[in-house]
């Protein structure tokens, strides 16, 4: 059945501007990676009917999916799919995305669109009684690749959300915070989202909530970043999740990686304390791929101080190069004083000149000038691909 909706999405993709879908926040999911997501459910134990949420289904293709995978299960004979999507553009192609897997399954499917917000339709019932209202829809299983897009602090779906938003929230977390509220105590919720997530103050306020209400079992990390979304240019770093609606939490962790994501073979996994992964007041999840790794995470939870307790002071650079452009000078000259970058940082030391254009900066403001004192200058971003992520010179 997959195949056939990969078939007709990719069509559908083709025939759509990247523009247009972008509006929506819409990146199909790949076949493997839909497969993949599907195969993390447990099987239903002495339950033949099971509900099903898709919140941003798109064409349909993690439904599709899901109902691949049940299949195989003798168990289940009926199916209940709730779809939301309210993209006009592909509500047709997801209607016929689900008719042909209803002739073609095995399983008796009966489905629902839903064209309405997802969010805004039923925040009420989030904010009433956070994840206990006994009115609101719960589901068995929650599937989603939901809309990766940045909204406004006022925007409808973040207003509507207090308790899980701050700073500037995205989309894909305000989905995944009502994905759990609508699933039932011990169902189980699988999501590709970004791992920008797990850690800063913009999602303190989800993270407490997400792993509060439930908890994590299983953690996926993708190698590359540009083979998780099939026919899409993406460079998002993007993690699969998979989590149980609870109260107590499990021992361990199991997090997986493979070589390719295009199909998922050789797929390495380790097992983490649970404690070790999920930790601290701010529920920060330390994303650990090995057992070196682990050991030098035991070794960092030992310490009790934070880098300012010890007095070491961070402050991000306070120039701006392209906001003060009539201040900058590619030479030396009187007045001028060093303006440094990031290319600047070389092998634990800053290396200066370097011959690099507006290396120089003549001011009298003071607000703009530090002290020559000494620093330990850090990248503020690095790539993945790099051999350090934390990249410093002194």
């Amino acid at each position: 059945m997959l195949e056939k909706i990969i078939e007709l999405t990719n069509l559908y993709i083709d025939s759509m501007s990247k523009k247009e879908r972008k509006k929506y926040g819409q990146f199909f999911t790949s076949m493997e990676t839909a497969r993949f997501m599907a195969s993390l459910y447990e099987m239903p134990v002495e339950k033949s009917y099971v509900t099903v949420l898709d919140a941003g289904a798109g064409s349909g293709i993690l439904s599709c999916a899901f109902i691949e995978w049940a299949e195989q299960f003798d168990t289940i004979t009926e199916i209940e799919l709730t779809c939301y999507e309210n993209d006009e553009n592909v509500l047709g192609l997801l209607q016929e995305n689900l008719e042909y897997c209803k002739e073609h399954s095995t399983k008796k499917i009966k489905y629902s669109i839903h064209t309405e917000n997802y969010i805004t339709s039923q925040y009420l019932d989030f904010n009433c009684m956070i994840g206990r209202n006994p009115n609101s829809s719960k589901f068995d299983y929650v599937i989603g690749n939901p809309p990766y897009m940045k909204i406004s602090k006022d925007a409808p779906e973040a207003t509507a959300m207090p308790e899980v938003c701050y700073g500037a929230p995205n989309m894909y977390f305000i989905f995944a915070a009502m994905g759990l509220f609508n699933l039932k105590d011990d169902g189980e919720m699988v999501y590709i989202i970004p791992r920008s997530w797990t850690s800063g103050v913009y999602f303190k306020r989800f993270r407490q909530y997400f792993l509060t209400e439930g908890r994590l079992e299983h953690i996926y990390l993708f190698v590359s970043r540009d083979k998780v979304f099939d026919k899409e240019e993406v460079l998002q770093e993007t993690i699969i999740v998979k989590i149980r609606k609870t109260n107590t939490s499990p021992v361990q962790v199991k997090i997986t990686s493979s070589k390719s994501n295009k199909d998922f073979d050789e797929i390495t996994s380790l097992t983490v304390p649970y404690s070790l992964v999920v930790s601290g007041k701010d529920y920060y999840v330390y994303l650990v791929t090995d057992e070196e790794e682990v050991s030098v995470l035991k070794r960092l939870h030992q310490f009790n101080r934070t880098l300012p307790d010890i007095g070491v002071k961070m402050k991000t650079g306070l120039m701006v190069d392209f906001r003060n452009r009539d201040m900058l000078r590619d030479k030396e000259e009187d007045g001028a004083i060093p303006l440094f970058y990031s290319q600047h940082i070389k092998q634990g030391k800053v290396q200066f000149p370097i011959q690099k254009e507006h290396e120089y900066v003549v001011t009298d403001q003071c607000g703009l000038m530090q002290d020559n004192k000494n620093y330990l200058f850090v990248k503020r971003f690095t790539a993945k691909e790099e051999s350090r992520r934390l990249q410093c010179g002194i």
